[in-house]
Order: C-alpha cells, then sequence, then structure tokens
C-alpha cells in the first residue's frame, strides 16, 4: 500500500469503527501489535526472562517486538567499530544481548516470524563526557548532560556516530526496522555552532530576541529550523539503513494540545518527517499528559487522517507516581481501539504487571 492509500484507508477505518461503536459491536484489535523492550529488558540477567516474556507476546498476540539496543556510546551488542562503546554488561560478559533478544522474541508460538524492531537511543552520557563540544547548550550556555548540540547531529561527531550504529545493527540482524528514540530539541539548541546552523538555515544574523534581549525560543523560526535540522539527520540515517533492505521508524512527541498539531517545536514536524521515515511512533502517555493535552480517542483518529498505519500510537506506562494502573491502562488501549489506531505499541515491558498484561489481552485477543 502507497503512502496516499495508507491515509485514506486510516480515514475509512476510523469512519467504520465509529459506527460500530455505536451499534455496540466489538472493537477490532489493531493490526500491528508490538511490546517494546527497554535496555533494561534487554540485559536482563534473571535466569529465563526472554522465555517467560516470549509467552506473554504469545498471550497477547503480539505482531512485532522493539528491542533496545542502547546508545552510540552504550551499546547492548560487541561493536568492534566503535571502540569504548560498548555497556558495562556487554564488556563484562562478551555477551550479544540483542541476537540473544531476538533469537528468543521474533517465533511466535505458532512458527509465524514477529517484525523485529531495533531501537536505538539517541541520548548520550559516555561521548559527552569525553568530547564537551558534542553537548548542546541552553540560552544560558550551560552544558546538557544528555543531549548533543544541532550541529553536532546535523553535521559533526554525534550524528555520523548515530548513522553508523543504523547502519551496524542493519547490517547484522536485518531486522524489519531501525528506531530512533529519544531523537528531538528541547532546551539544549543553542550553542555556538548551532547558531551558525540557524544562521545558514534561515539567513538570520542572530537568534530572534525578545525586547530584554533574551533569546524568544518560542520563534516559529526556530521551529522551522529545528525541523529542518531534524529531517535533515534522519534523511541521513535513513540512507544509512537503506542498503539493507530495512526501514527506519522514529519517535516523536503528541501534540501539546490540538490532536491535529505536532511538535515542530521540538524538531518533530510530522509531516516533514513522513517525507524521510516508514513509520512515526506517536508518544501517548496517558501518565505524564497534562490536562490540555489530547484525548488518546482523538489523536488516533488525528493520526489516521494524516498517514493511517504510518503513524502508530505508542501507549506508555510511565505516569508521575511510577506506573499508570491497570484500569488506566486498558482505557487508553479502547480508546485508542474507538479512534481506529490501526498500529499500537505498549512501552516498556520492564513496567507490565500481570494486571497490565490481561488488560492487553482484552484489547488483542479479545478475552
Amino acid at each position: 500500500m502507497n503512502r496516499a492509500a495508507s491515509a485514506i484507508a486510516g480515514a475509512l477505518l476510523a469512519s467504520t469503527l465509529t459506527m460500530a461503536s455505536c451499534a455496540g459491536e466489538p472493537l477490532p484489535k489493531p493490526a500491528d501489535r508490538m511490546i517494546n523492550l527497554g535496555f533494561e529488558d534487554v540485559v536482563n540477567s534473571e535466569p529465563g526472562y526472554l522465555a517467560k516474556l516470549s509467552e506473554r507476546l504469545d498471550s497477547v498476540n503480539a505482531t512485532a517486538v522493539s528491542i533496545s539496543v542502547g546508545r552510540t556510546d552504550w551499546t547492548a551488542f560487541p561493536w568492534p567499530d566503535q571502540s569504548g562503546a560498548e555497556s558495562s554488561e556487554v564488556s563484562q560478559s562478551g555477551r550479544d544481548f540483542v541476537a540473544e533478544s531476538i533469537t528468543a522474541l521474533e517465533t511466535a508460538d505458532d512458527g509465524s516470524k514477529r517484525d523485529v524492531i531495533l531501537t536505538i537511543d539517541v541520548l548520550l552520557d559516555r561521548a559527552l563526557k569525553e568530547d564537551p563540544a558534542l553537548a548542546g547548550r541552553n540560552v544560558d550556555g550551560a552544558a546538557s548532560d544528555s543531549f548533543a548540540g544541532v550541529w553536532s547531529l546535523r553535521h559533526g561527531a554525534a550524528g555520523t556516530r548515530l548513522a553508523s550504529l543504523a547502519a551496524a545493527v542493519a547490517k547484522k540482524y536485518r531486522p524489519s526496522a531501525v528506531n530512533l528514540t529519544e531523537l528531538m530539541f528541547d532546551d539544549f539548541t543553542f550553542g555556538g555552532n548551532d547558531l551558525k546552523d540557524f544562521k545558514i538555515t534561515t539567513g538570520s544574523t542572530d537568534w530572534p530576541r525578545n525586547g530584554d534581549g533574551t533569546i524568544d525560543t518560542s520563534d516559529p523560526r526556530i521551529h522551522t529550523w529545528r525541523s529542518e535540522a531534524m529531517a535533515d539527520i534522519v534523511r541521513k540515517v535513513s540512507a544509512a539503513v537503506e542498503p539493507y533492505g530495512v526501514n527506519l521508524d522514529m519517535d516523536v512527541r503528541s501534540p501539546r494540545d490540538s490532536p491535529s498539531g505536532d511538535r515542530a517545536d521540538s524538531g518533530h514536524d510530522y509531516d516533514l518527517l513522513l517525507k524521510q521515515v516508514d513509520r512515526l511512533h506517536v508518544w501517548e502517555y496517558v501518565g505524564l499528559n497534562s490536562e490540555r493535552s489530547p484525548k488518546t480517542r482523538e489523536l488516533a483518529e488525528s493520526m489516521n487522517r494524516r498517514a493511517g498505519s504510518r503513524m502508530s500510537l505508542s501507549v506508555g506506562l510511565w505516569s508521575n507516581e511510577g506506573r499508570i494502573t491497570a484500569g488506566e491502562f486498558g482505557t487508553a488501549l479502547r480508546e485508542a481501539a474507538l479512534g481506529g489506531a490501526s498500529s499500537v505499541s505498549v512501552t516498556p515491558a520492564s513496567l507490565m504487571e500481570e494486571q497490565h498484561w490481561g488488560e492487553l489481552r482484552k484489547a488483542w485477543v479479545g478475552k
């Protein structure tokens, strides 16, 4: 199905589901049903952990699994091409936790193969300590301890390493897709090199300023620049995995208020990114949303209208108290179905308790 047809099909599905809901008919399950494994799941040393998780995936009829491969400076597998990038779990054991996870989880109990998505966390730690110039800076000049700057991701070492890691896992494991998470711009995009990139991209001579001389971080020109830079970064990663026949996915923030909006302020212009990636996974973290955040059903409906199955709803279990309740989780899943979401993922597996798995079985299996 081409991209235009996917969007049309999504809109028709949403209309059908609305009528089914009014008639009291059972809601269909999403066609794509994915469980996301965080780094803590992948390197888990508990005996039988992956085998038990495989049984869980079978019990909810999951069609896909997302496996964290770590960061460019902290990988879950041996990476000979990048010295010092392996996590302590890998360097101490020599194990390839990614390969072990794929082997344990890619085949369902009926012999069918699940889609395997390998997720790269774009945040940094050791790399910023070793090379502070990579770090993004806020309006006061303070360096981030997690985020690389725009320039270093778009033109420098941070972006080069990201594309290299994506190519490495695409070549080594041949997943259905490589996914990028935590790739966003927020407070730390105001370093000296970032200003150079802003000037080149926009033709401006300086940052937009408020009347008191401080940087106007809400200026649309900053949002446009961030979004164009993001699309360029993602384009290079897509080119890195394309030779191996691997798709590129990306996690994005959900809109602040309007369900038809996006997060261009973070560099997440959905329409621009959809020109570069195969699928966007929109964070729907109901336990962290504000009162003005779009409702789950409204967000799913808007996603269908925009791009159909090329936009997936990522239901997160985090909350300010630790995790959302099983009841809250079940409600989010039902609202996603009512909104016609054809692709839903649940994240992370490590926060799932027995009651949450039960709610997922109801939504994805029907019992």
